[in-house]
């Protein structure tokens, strides 16, 4: 199988619970170096297949391929290695920690530190350390909140909460992020930075899928769009194409709304 610049290629996915058919047959490629978004109305299937490709959900049938090679079933901690990592559509944060050992956190699968050294306090577990340091100080300043490090979590504002979990995901070091609703919550102005910071993260060299309900967000950074109605794909392609697409129309926005409208609510 030709896979070309596809760095996660999902093929023919489909599972059902409880005799409800949550996604069929359900086929998507991302391009590496792209920022790739999965829409559609509520219901649709987009959760259910952010969790096959974290390995949350196992599927009924399909496969999913990282780099053109088969993902067997893992643990959702298996994929961190692997080069994939996640952000969630509720803040998934140690509230009680600093900015900082949050972010650290990410960086764990990348320390193979022996756990005597870490017990003795050994040379190897202060390298680890210091270096893990600075890829976590590295992934806050990208996020521009490198001056709340030292600050608790629970402290911080919602949007600077979302952006010390998307700096954790990229002190990950992974080759593909999953972003899970990043714009739920933001004001209009975190919104734009939003799109600033993954705009740079793909100009990085960075994969970016998103799952998002914000029209306007979509359309404005997503190279590519995968619409996702009743567990179906029924319409893909860049954002040009898709807006225009009759079934996307029907589908995400109702019969007789105007794309451009809801834009204006958003």
């Amino acid at each position: 199988m030709t896979h070309g610049l596809n760095i996660l290629s999902i093929n023919g996915i489909s599972i059902s619970f409880g005799g409800l058919k949550a996604l069929s047959d359900v086929n998507v490629h991302v391009m590496k170096n792209t920022v790739h978004g999965i829409i559609g109305p509520n219901g649709a299937g987009k959760s259910t297949l952010f969790n096959v490709i974290t390995g949350l959900t196992k599927p009924d049938s399909g496969d999913i391929f990282l780099e053109g090679t088969k993902l067997p079933h893992i643990k959702p901690h298996q994929l961190v290695p692997l080069g994939i990592s996640r952000t969630f559509q509720n803040i998934r944060l140690f509230k009680e920690m600093t900015v900082l050992d949050n972010v650290l956190i990410g960086q764990h699968v990348h320390t193979p530190t022996p756990i005597i050294s870490i017990l003795l306090n050994g040379r190897k577990s202060n390298e680890y350390e210091k270096i893990s340091r600075e890829k976590a100080i590295e992934a806050l300043e990208f996020m521009g909140i490198e001056d709340k490090m030292n600050d608790i979590v629970k402290n911080l504002a919602y949007g600077q909460q979302r952006l010390v979990e998307f700096a954790r995901a990229l002190a990950a070091q992974p080759k593909i992020i999953l972003l899970d609703e990043p714009a739920a919550g933001m004001n209009p102005t975190e919104k734009v930075n939003l799109l600033s910071i993954i705009g740079k993260l793909r100009d990085k060299g960075y994969t970016l899928i998103l799952i998002e309900h914000d029209m306007k967000l979509v359309m404005n950074i997503c190279d590519n769009i995968s619409v996702l109605d009743h567990g179906k794909i029924i319409a893909q392609g860049q954002p040009e194409v898709v807006r225009k697409n009759p079934d996307f129309i029907s589908a995400y926005l109702g019969k007789g709304e105007n794309l451009n409208a809801r834009n204006k609510r958003n």
